[in-house]
């Protein structure tokens, strides 16, 4: 909450007239800094509009933004307009118009706005250009000064007509961010905290600061139907100077194997060791079969609920008989399949249902494997499957195939938590914090379950508690962690809060998924004990 009154606005924050608007944390402010109240899908109602300024949004694509795409009548946005417009006293509707029959526009004084940086895809091959340009960059600097510069990538625009507008979403801006991880010369941050500055107003500076980045690269693409037109400009993090910029036209099919060729010529030019790894092979197929898994675990991420994940499972199936021969549809599937089983989501022969998802994993592995991705799916099936040695195994690989994920690094954390190398865990959960520094709730998920194996209980509550935004599905481990501190009533509450969602769950079915699986010596009876004097039925 902001204190005192302030004449200037920061780069985050939008003039509304009466009030301020934050357009990251979603908070509004008063003149004299004073925070108003306004409900979490109100604030969320207003940052969608702020990210489109002047431009008509029809409440279908707020539902679709704010609830998830979760099935809610119209009604439940226009009570969120009513709310913000009250408490703007917007009563002669200036700030928020309603444009009959098609949605809801934010009107805003007329000032100078930078470009948005919405859109997708950079070619792979500009990951080692970049390279080259951050060493000809360094090469003046001292050593230390030279250690582990991190980079971060943003969304690139995307001006292709039409037609092709958002075909390859950001598949090929993860890829970017993936090359650049193998480069033991270059720290990279996640693209779970990068892409999060889609459509942000604030300068490259700022950002960086906010992701700790020495240099940030950003640009446009532009696809046909055939070929792509990229450019890209990589830029200091702190001065905002341009390093380097540069355009190239590549024809999709051949984008990887271009790649390939210019990366050899790229690094015995300055002088780098060719990592050897084979590449990832991106077909039109495995490009239609991402869309929909990169839908799928954005849809999960940003609502954790059963309604999210059967639509997943649902469409994932759709992928693998649409592209039969592409890894994305099977792993997609094995950690949907996953999810169901271990929050008790889906029925059914949960034998048959174990065999389906290793054998997805597999087959995920086997048609790509290079992709850390299988290598994450396959961990999370060993897992659940009660083989976590060789889970940490999968897990290892995948981040090897690409440091920067902080999906694989989450799950070699939980595996290392299940069979008690709590330290270490806790020593990859770190580092996940440095490369991935806007995670979200799994994050603290996972820290603070390590946590409380470690007997840190009071330091696993304030993990807990540092996103405000938990699941339900994590009551059972808050429970776990105000038991743990003599809170019996606050577990009793945690308790009820999980079960209230979660009816049929019992203390029999805990152990039956847990059993062979959590080895730490002594933590399951821990936490079913735990469990079950907060209130779980047997």
């Amino acid at each position: 909450m902001l204190n005192g009154k302030r004449n200037e606005l920061k780069s985050v924050e939008i003039d509304l007239g009466p009030a301020r608007f934050d357009s990251v944390s979603g908070y509004l402010f008063d003149k004299d800094g004073k925070e108003l109240d306004l409900r979490h899908q109100s604030r969320e109602v207003l940052k969608v509009l702020a990210r489109h300024p002047g431009q008509t949004v029809s409440q279908d694509r707020l539902i679709d933004q704010v609830w998830s795409g979760r099935s809610v009548s119209t009604d439940s946005v226009a009570q969120c307009i009513t709310e913000i417009r009250r408490v703007l006293d917007d009563r002669e509707k200036r700030v928020i118009e309603t444009v009959p029959r098609k949605g809801y526009r934010l009107v805003l004084p007329v000032t100078a706005r930078k470009q948005s940086r919405r859109g997708i895809v950079i070619a792979v091959s500009f990951v080692l250009i970049v390279c080259l340009a951050l060493v000809w960059t360094l090469s003046s600097s001292p050593p230390a000064a030279r250690a582990a510069p991190v980079i971060a990538v943003l969304p690139f625009d995307d001006f292709s007509a039409a037609p092709h507008q958002g075909y390859l979403s950001d598949a090929i801006g993860e890829s970017i961010i993936t090359m650049l991880a193998r480069y033991p010369q270059l720290a990279v941050i996640s693209r779970n905290s990068s892409f999060q500055f889609r459509e942000s107003d604030l300068g490259i500076s700022e950002i960086a600061k906010r992701l700790g980045a020495d240099f940030v690269l950003e640009g446009s693409q532009q696809y046909d139907g055939s070929r792509l037109r990229i450019t890209a400009q990589l830029i200091d993090g702190a001065s905002e100077t341009h390093l380097w910029a540069d355009e190239v036209d590549v024809p999709l099919d051949a984008l990887l194997e271009a790649n390939s060729q210019i990366s050899g010529k790229i690094a015995n030019a300055v002088g780098f060791t060719v990592i050897d790894t084979a590449e990832a092979r991106m077909t039109a197929d495995d490009v239609s079969a991402l869309m929909i898994g990169n839908a799928a675990q954005s849809r999960i991420m940003r609502s954790f609920t059963r309604e999210n994940l059967m639509k997943n499972l649902e469409e994932q199936e759709q992928s693998i008989r649409d592209y039969p021969e592409s890894a994305w549809g099977h792993l997609g599937q094995a950690l949907s399949l996953r999810i169901g089983l271990r929050y008790g989501w889906i029925d059914g022969d949960e034998a048959a249902i174990r065999k389906r998802m290793n054998d997805l994993a597999r087959r995920g592995v086997e048609l790509d494997p290079n992709n850390y991705m299988a290598y994450h799916a396959l961990g999370r099936v060993l897992i659940h499957n009660r083989d976590v040695e060789a889970a940490i195994g999968a897990f290892r690989r995948g981040v090897d195939l690409n440091p920067s994920s902080s999906l694989v690094t989450m799950g070699l954390a939980d595996a290392l938590v299940y069979v008690g190398k709590t330290d270490e865990a806790l020593e990859v959960i770190a580092r996940l914090e440095r490369i991935d520094p806007l995670y979200g709730f799994g994050l603290t998920w996972a820290k603070s379950s390590a946590l409380w194996q470690a007997g840190e209980c009071k330091q696993a509550l304030d993990a807990f508690q540092a996103t405000p935004s938990m699941p339900v599905a994590a009551y059972k481990e808050l429970a776990a962690i105000h038991h743990c501190l003599g809170n019996q009533e606050k577990a009793t509450t945690a308790m009820q809060d999980y079960l209230a969602e979660n009816p049929t769950w019992t203390l029999s079915r805990e152990r039956e998924i847990n059993t062979g699986m959590w080895t730490a010596p002594g933590a399951l009876e821990r936490w079913l004990n735990a469990l079950e004097l907060a209130g779980m039925p047997n």
